[in-house]
């Protein structure tokens, strides 16, 4: 009996002394919440390591700990402590969820994805981990996926502003420009205030050809966020269509001011440089258009005609190389232009001037031949036809040649709007008619 009784007697003492300690857990777990419901996180952190060092297999010591290692972007300590959680229970969604948070915080794309997919595998109602996924779809260039994590939560909570904006993005990345359109409205319509879905619709606009539109969606975007260096390169682009020079480049300057690793503000202030035959300068920036394209992680199969293009690049260049008199180098870039992009029409309008211009008028003219196949209404490829036409003309003293360059400077007066090549048409064809070439 006695030997009974102090096994009673042990078992007693055990269950009191549980008591005691699952107590002083309870209170280091509450007194941890408290601190971090009043942003003291480091006071709460040690309330947490106290409740881990009771209790060393404390499911929310970690949990909680974990989440406040995020509020401080400690993401490696988040991680680390949400993983013990998760092997401790691996049913709980939420803590799947913090960790994809420090994942992404750290651009750790792919475990970010498993971990949110996770989470709504265990919880089908996890709208946040949805609109989560559907950002990182975005980013990983799964359009597919992207918009169908982003319906699943506009499903869950058709006020999700985030999961429009994300299924927008992803549509226009596809190339679905009527429903990143709708989206993008969605997204304004739940909260006016988010500048890049403005942004969004601006480019959208351009690509309609409405570039008084465009400006209106930038200017909105720019006035809720005049940081947003997108809107400042957009807005200059939609200017440069509009002729508005100056405007154009103060706008390009400010994008490259906010963002100078953006490619495409340098390539599009290259081409304004170009067009104010500033050749020096526009070196300057295409070179760096060209260095930052090479350098750069680009998003794949993306449909957005503003994202990049080397091709342009290069042609553009090939222009500036043009200018400085450069001939070789200029050939150079329009090749690369048209290799790059064999259906890049203006790059082979591009590459037969420059052929031209090098003295090897028969392989640009064949150039030039092909570029009015490929479409049949640029005025500058029948205007760089005529010239090297004419040069055959006088190198050969064929006369047959002139009546095609007649024809050609006539399709130029129907076609262009160009007061410019108006003018030098109409002068080649007085010359020819007058030296008796042409009726």
């Amino acid at each position: 009996m006695k030997k009974t009784g102090n096994l009673i007697a042990l078992i007693i003492s055990a269950l009191i002394l549980f008591q005691a300690c699952g107590d002083a857990t309870t209170e280091y777990l509450r007194q941890g919440d408290t601190y971090y419901d009043q942003g003291q996180f480091v006071e709460a952190i040690a309330e947490y390591t106290k409740a881990i060092e009771s209790n060393p297999n404390l499911v929310t010591a970690y949990t909680h700990r974990g989440a406040v290692y995020n509020a401080r972007a400690e993401w490696d300590l988040a991680i680390a402590d949400l993983t013990k959680a998760i092997q401790l229970d691996p049913g709980r969604p939420d803590n799947y969820q913090n960790r994809a948070f420090a994942y992404l915080a750290k651009n750790q794309y792919d475990p970010a994805i498993d971990d949110l997919i996770k989470t709504v595998e265990l919880d089908p109602k996890a709208k946040l981990a949805y609109t989560n996924l559907s950002w990182l779809y975005v980013h990983k260039g799964e359009w597919d996926k992207a918009v169908d994590a982003a319906t699943k939560a506009v499903a869950l909570d058709p006020n999700d502003n985030d999961a429009y904006f994300n299924r927008g993005s992803a549509y226009y990345a596809r190339g679905d420009a009527t429903d990143a359109l709708a989206d993008m409205n969605s997204a304004i319509n739940i909260n006016p205030n988010v500048a890049p879905a403005y942004s969004y619709r601006g480019k959208i606009h351009i690509i309609a050809d409405n570039m008084t539109g465009a400006l209106q969606e930038f200017d909105k975007a720019l006035s809720i966020d005049p940081d947003l260096a997108e809107a400042y390169k957009m807005r200059g682009l939609a200017n440069i269509d509009l002729q508005n020079a100056n405007a154009a480049q103060t706008d390009l300057n400010a994008a490259i001011g906010l963002d100078d690793s953006d490619p495409m503000a340098y390539y599009y202030r290259g081409h304004l440089f170009n067009a104010n035959n500033d050749f020096d300068h526009a070196l300057q920036d295409l070179n760096k258009a060209i260095e930052l394209t090479a350098n750069a992680t680009t998003v794949p199969n993306s449909h957005d005609p503003f994202a990049t293009d080397l091709a342009g690049m290069y042609r553009e260049r090939a222009i500036s190389y043009r200018g400085e008199h450069q001939l070789e180098k200029a050939v150079a870039d329009a090749r690369k232009a048209v290799e790059l992009n064999p259906d890049y029409v203006w790059g082979q309008v591009s590459l037969g001037e420059m052929l031209i211009a090098n003295a090897d008028v028969e392989n640009g003219l064949d150039v030039l031949n092909r570029a009015i196949q490929m479409d049949p209404t640029i005025p500058e490829a029948y205007f760089f036809r005529a010239a090297a036409l004419d040069i055959l003309g006088h190198t050969s003293q064929n006369l047959a040649y002139y009546p095609l360059e007649a024809a050609d400077l006539r399709k130029v007066l129907e076609i262009t709007k160009d007061q410019d090549q108006i003018d030098s048409a109409n002068a080649s064809l007085r010359m020819m008619q007058t030296k008796g070439y042409i009726p």
